[in-house]
């Protein structure tokens, strides 16, 4: 994991390079737009949250959209490594940090409700906090899922909203509906058939697919 998630976080910066521009960390992108990071967060944990069947007076025998939370957790997990090279200052410093918190939460045994870790993630990112521990044990409260899924997750998801810059997303040319699906879908499809694929192979094949179905 540890080679994994130096690598994530460098996917990251240059993910956030490509789409805000090389003074990224400053808080602006390249266009003038303000950068929320923390906004980012709570409010993607919030439509986790959503996903949960946590309403009393409605859909009261519905279960729990999981798939649907763990896409949530990986763009949280986009703007929790953004923010923190903000505050690091410096890719590897921020690394290094998050790795060195990882090794200690797998050696506690506290565990808590899937929605409260949600909502500690909410609490923290809105009081400026970032909320690496709380993110760690949303994770671990999902079954059969862990940080090496979320690695797997995140380079489709990487790979995806880099796809997406490259085609138009930010000038509303990109189009997002497939054949009737959404283009995570597509990339979660290739993901489960091909789950050791590598980033570039993604992008080529997110690209054929892409020039199939909607050209």
């Amino acid at each position: 994991m540890k080679n994994r998630m130096l690598e994530m976080y460098e996917l990251q910066n240059t993910l956030n390079i490509n789409t805000n521009g090389k003074d990224w960390t400053k808080g602006i992108t390249n266009q003038h737009r303000l950068i929320e990071w923390y906004r980012c967060m709570y409010m993607e944990a919030a439509e986790a949250i959503d996903s949960l069947n946590w309403k009393h007076w409605k859909d009261i025998n519905s279960k729990d959209d999981l798939e649907n939370v763990k896409v949530e957790l990986v763009d949280i997990w986009h703007f929790l490594m953004s923010q923190h090279i903000v505050e690091c200052g410096n890719t590897e410093i921020a690394y290094n940090e998050c790795y060195l918190y990882y090794e200690i939460h797998k050696k506690r045994d506290k565990k808590i409700p899937l929605i409260q870790a949600l909502e500690n993630i909410i609490k923290n990112s809105s009081s400026y906090n970032l909320p690496i521990e709380d993110f760690f044990m949303a994770v671990d409260e999902i079954e059969n899922f862990g940080m090496e899924k979320i690695y797997t997750l995140y380079i489709g998801k990487n790979c995806l909203n880099q796809f997406r810059q490259d085609n138009g997303y930010k000038d509303g040319t990109y189009i997002k509906m497939w054949n009737g699906l959404e283009d995570n879908v597509h990339m979660q499809q290739i993901l489960e058939y091909r789950p050791n694929i590598s980033f570039d192979e993604l992008y080529v094949d997110l690209s054929t697919l892409y020039t199939k179905l909607t050209k």
